[in-house]
């Protein structure tokens, strides 16, 4: 019985590591708050905690608990407990654990499933399934990758599924597929990171594969994967998919380069075709980034209105003026940073002023873009240390690995490239859920197979290091062990579902307005297992809304104080969400006519936007709507002239400040 429960175990975890392989890239959800990271992470949520108690149940059923020797798990549980440090000193902590609302990936839950996933595969693969995962990876990327080419000539089959037309109209023009693909990415550059990940693997199966039908198919593709990152227009994409495939070549020296050397020019040939064939959109954005001089003041004169910049300011500038963002944050909290994923909250409060001359400075910036900078600002230089040491030993090992004389060792040289090539994509972007997972699955696949330890330790009797190993003494405690394991996992499993149903009344209550919002809402908050200042917030703003609509004077004052009851839990969950702190200090704005109170907690949340944005013309102009509306003009002029003098071509702004002024003349 017991042999037949371990059997069943088995299987479902490695049916688990396949849907995470195959599954994780191809998900999107229209019912969701987000169509793309928010369903696939907690997809991966879910997958990561079946895997994690199956394999405690696995523990009990064999009556011990093996921990795999290797120092990559090591590193990566000294990142995690770095993580859990700085959340513990985070500016929101509410963030910290579960991650910015629309990405999710970076938050402590999302590392503590990616750990689970990570240390599962060392305790459940071998080599054979390690290899099986390998092409299952490979072949979910083809799939991914023939789901956005027709996106290409203006037939995107995700417009299909969301309106049940074959064309590429249902994206708003920014993020038009037929200049940049996306597939089910949700992004060029993340798509373009995907496949760097996974086109150094596609073509080692090509080179190591002795039946001709399985070489061509590698090669097709190889071929194909090559074109959709092409068609992804994305420059860190291109850059990293040469660092990847020159490092393979390195890797394989030139006798391995010699006996594969007609594979390898018919590769080039292609590529060489492909990048001809559609990399011209490609080519002319190199082309203006080398034309165009990025931004190097953080100074902006006061001077009179300006008319607003029209043309698109050169994505490489920009990156540029956050990356100085991200820096003075790093350099404000250097130990530990401001906390996992808050630099959405962090950012703005040292925001460089010539982000406002940009076209994208209404924007929000949740990330440094830039992976290693988001680190230093998230996690300071403990975090960002034990990620690249992370990163370090795991390229070690695979090195290692890829010493072997087998054609396994090819394999392991294009995981190499694999890394190599993502962390130069991220470190003009950052990651997301699926290359996240990815990555680490990849690296696991390989450290996996090793018999011998490594040279760091001192033991060399045994691939795993036993650190328990204790026979059940009696059925009673066998049982109460599996039914308490049973038991947490279920509960698990239950949080994840709880997730995921608070996130779809989220996403119902902000598709919908007045009474029926209002009951999504506080669903949504009721339902998610934490207080929730995101819902909050839109839950207290709503219901302002719906108080200002009513004609009914007890609905009126029910909603009011509802709102304000909101409002509160919210500023107390999240003192520091410049987000959250916004949509309250409209809330309170729009009941400030019910009660002197509400009118004077209007003015002290608008007050604090100021404080959390200190550069952010929106925050002054926010703040001088509120004044004007409750009578002090005087005090909203001032405030506006302040945003003028941050963003001289603030039209808004100028315009509000032209009202007040004519209204003081008269």
């Amino acid at each position: 019985m017991s042999a037949k429960i371990s059997k069943f175990i088995d299987q479902a975890i490695w049916f688990s590591y396949l849907a995470l392989a195959i599954v994780t890239p191809l998900i999107f959800s229209t019912k969701n708050s987000e169509l793309f990271e928010v369903p696939k992470m907690i997809f991966v949520y879910l997958a990561a905690a079946i895997i994690f108690f199956l394999t405690l149940s696995k523990f009990i059923l064999q009556g011990k608990i093996t921990v795999p020797k290797n120092w990559a798990i090591v590193t990566f549980l000294i990142f995690i407990v770095i993580q859990v440090l700085s959340t513990l000193f985070s500016i929101d902590k509410f963030t910290s654990i579960f991650g910015y609302p629309s990405r999710l990936n970076g938050g402590l839950l999302s590392q503590f499933a990616y750990f689970a996933i990570f240390t599962g595969a060392f305790v459940n693969l071998n080599s054979e399934k390690s290899k099986k995962l390998l092409m299952a990876i490979v072949t979910s990327a083809f799939a991914v990758t023939l789901w956005g080419i027709p996106a290409h000539f203006g037939k995107d089959p995700s417009c299909l599924v969301l309106t049940g037309t074959l064309n590429s109209s249902c994206w708003q023009k920014e993020f038009d597929p037929t200049v940049r693909i996306f597939s089910t990415l949700g992004q060029p550059n993340w798509l373009a990171s995907y496949l760097v990940l996974t086109l150094p693997i596609a073509l080692a199966f090509s080179l190591i594969s002795t039946q001709s039908k399985i070489k061509v198919s590698f090669l097709a593709i190889t071929l194909v994967l090559f074109t959709g990152l092409i068609m992804t227009t994305s420059r860190a994409g291109f850059l990293g998919a040469a660092i990847a495939l020159g490092s393979i070549l390195l890797l394989l020296g030139f006798k391995a380069i010699k006996q594969n050397l007609r594979l390898l020019l018919l590769f080039l040939l292609g590529f060489i075709l492909i990048a001809v064939i559609f990399g011209t959109n490609l080519f002319s954005r190199f082309s203006e980034a080398l034309n165009k001089q990025p931004a190097t003041s953080n100074q902006l004169p006061a001077t009179s209105y300006q008319q607003p910049a029209t043309t698109p300011t050169e994505s490489g500038t920009i990156r540029i003026i956050v990356w100085q963002g991200a820096l003075s944050v790093f350099k404000h909290w250097p130990v530990l940073g401001s906390g996992p994923e808050t630099f959405a909250y962090s950012y703005y409060l040292f925001r460089p002023t010539a982000h406002n001359q940009t076209t994208e400075w209404g924007f929000f910036y949740n990330k440094a873009h830039n992976e290693f900078l988001n680190y230093l600002a998230n996690l300071g230089i403990l975090g960002t240390v034990s990620y690249l040491a992370l990163i370090g030993i795991s390229v070690f090992g695979l090195w290692r690995f890829s010493r072997k004389l087998n054609s396994d060792s090819i394999l392991a040289k294009a995981a190499i490239g694999s890394i190599f090539g993502y962390q130069a994509t991220i470190f003009f972007g950052f990651s997301v859920v699926t290359t996240q997972l990815l990555m680490f699955l990849i690296i696991a696949s390989f450290l996996i197979p090793e018999i011998k330890p490594p040279p760091f330790y001192s033991s060399s009797d045994s691939e795993k290091l036993k650190v328990s190993s204790r026979k059940s003494s009696n059925n009673i405690g066998f049982f109460i062990s599996l039914l308490t394991i049973v038991i947490f996992g279920l509960y698990a499993i239950t949080l994840v579902g709880r997730i995921y149903l608070a996130d779809l009344a989220f996403a119902h209550a902000e598709r919908s307005s007045g009474e029926q919002a209002l009951i999504n809402y506080s669903n949504a908050v009721d339902i998610f297992p934490a207080t929730n200042p995101f819902y909050l917030a839109n839950y207290a703003y709503e219901s302002a809304l719906y108080a200002a609509d009513t004609d009914d004077p007890e609905f009126t004052n029910t909603l009011t104080t509802q709102t304000q009851a909101l409002a509160e839990k919210t500023l107390s969950a999240s003192p520091n969400n410049l987000i959250t702190t916004r949509k309250i200090a409209n809330a309170y704005f729009l009941i400030s006519d019910y009660d002197k109170e509400y009118k004077q907690k209007a003015l002290g949340v608008g007050q604090k936007l100021t404080e959390l944005a200190p550069t952010d013309p929106q925050s002054y102009l926010t703040f001088a709507k509120i004044q004007a509306g409750l009578g002090q003009d005087e005090e909203a002029i001032k405030t506006l002239e302040t945003a003028l003098s941050l963003k001289p071509d603030y039209q808004e702004a100028k315009e509000l400040l032209d009202q007040l002024n004519s209204k003081a003349i008269q």
